[in-house]
């Protein structure tokens, strides 16, 4: 119960246990950037375990610098690499990919791609305006992993690129390849080890100068690292049907994405709060800009994007940036939220993955949990459309 006497700390840990108490994951930490509520520090909230009770590695209590898979969340920062590239006087967001990807031949000791690949503009696959599908099919699995390992693509989506052809399409459709796609371009756009440097740039050019000391695709033995799995519910057979919590399932393994912590999900909120000042404050600033509303690819609705964020708005009129994300293969639910004129943010943690499209309890995504923070910080906070679900990138 929020009463006037809450406190906004309160609030924040009054969340956190309802989402374990909802959800039934294993732990989170929710970091939220409130410059009325905590000034310019912020808070950081950790809750639960790192991992499912019994599982191995033995579960330790979540700290404030316990690190979580944060799926598509890296879209975004992939997207500020873009955008340092073109405040650096490098490419132009309507520059074509081609040559990008085709840089040096350092991804290839060929040639890269299609006439209709190498003329989709670099601003349509920040914007999932490319036209690639949500995953490219063809059995083509774990393309995402050379990326964040370091390395050049493999074969196999050189090849799919190589025989790719379907052009924009003038609608709005995620696409987790497309995004990678995107990365490995912007990759030669870098002096550093082109085509295979995604966490050197990284961590020179953003979380370096953000302070960020605990993301990245690289795992560090230092780290404290939890442990995702999977939730699973059933729909009672008896009335009122009521949904009912199964069991979690360790996953045992891990996706190939960025990795961070509460604590330094505070400074990225603190820098998208402040911009276009603070570190990074243009090149932050760009990914924020309106790119355009894009009608979805067979649907009636509608998505505003910038560079990587969706972009909405709540009832008083005020921009909502949100990125959200999820990696079945980790076991691992992450979502941002940045209400620049409120002065507000906040990152929601998660070591428990749900299937959007199966039986789950209403109001498990972690996105609840932080449009909820925000409405009882600032009263009279309330999303005009619903958060998009969350998309899996493994």
């Amino acid at each position: 119960m929020i009463d006037g006497t809450t406190s906004p700390a309160q609030i924040v840990q009054q969340a956190a246990e309802n989402y374990l108490k909802i959800s039934n994951a294993p732990g989170c930490c929710i970091a939220v950037y409130d410059e009325k509520s905590f000034g310019t520090k912020g808070y950081v909230y950790p809750k639960g375990l790192s991992g499912v009770p019994g599982s191995s590695p033995a579960p330790f209590a979540v700290t404030t610098d316990t690190v979580f898979e944060i799926g598509s969340v890296t879209k975004v920062f992939t997207s500020t690499l873009l955008a340092v590239a073109v405040k650096a006087g490098g490419p132009s967001l309507d520059d074509p990919i081609g040559p990008y990807l085709n840089a040096g031949h350092n991804l290839s000791p060929n040639p890269i791609g299609t006439p209709v690949l190498d003329a989709i503009q670099l601003v349509q696959f920040a914007t999932h305006t490319s036209g690639m599908p949500e995953q490219p099919g063809d059995g083509l699995t774990g393309y995402s992993q050379q990326l964040f390992a370091d390395q050049p693509p493999s074969s196999e989506l050189v090849a799919w690129w190589n025989q790719y052809d379907t052009p924009p399409p003038g609608c709005w459709q995620y696409s987790n390849i497309g995004f990678v796609t995107l990365g490995f371009a912007v990759t030669q756009m870098y002096g550093n080890d082109p085509g295979h440097n995604y966490n050197l740039i990284l961590a020179e050019y953003v979380t370096g100068p953000l302070g960020m000391k605990q993301t990245g695709a690289v795992l560090d033995s230092s780290w404290k690292i939890a442990q995702g799995c999977i939730g699973h519910w059933s729909k009672s057979t008896e009335p009122p049907y009521s949904i009912v919590f199964d069991r979690n399932t360790p996953t045992g393994g891990t996706a190939f994405d960025l990795k961070s912590t509460g604590d330094d999900m505070l400074k990225f909120l603190a820098a998208q709060i402040a911009a276009p000042k603070g570190p990074l404050g243009a090149q932050i600033a760009l990914t924020q800009q309106n790119q355009g509303t894009f009608p979805v690819c067979g649907e009636k609705t509608s998505v505003t994007m910038g560079l990587a964020w969706q972009i909405t708005s709540d009832a008083q009129g005020h921009a909502v940036f949100t990125k959200n994300g999820a990696t079945s293969q980790g076991g691992f639910e992450a979502i941002v939220i940045v209400v620049p004129e409120l002065q507000c943010g906040v990152a929601v943690l998660s070591n428990q993955y749900f299937n959007a499209s199966g039986v789950h309890p209403a109001g498990i995504a972690p996105g609840s949990t932080a449009l909820k923070i925000i409405s009882q910080l600032h009263p009279g906070f309330e999303l005009t459309e619903p958060l998009a679900e969350h998309e899996s990138f493994d």
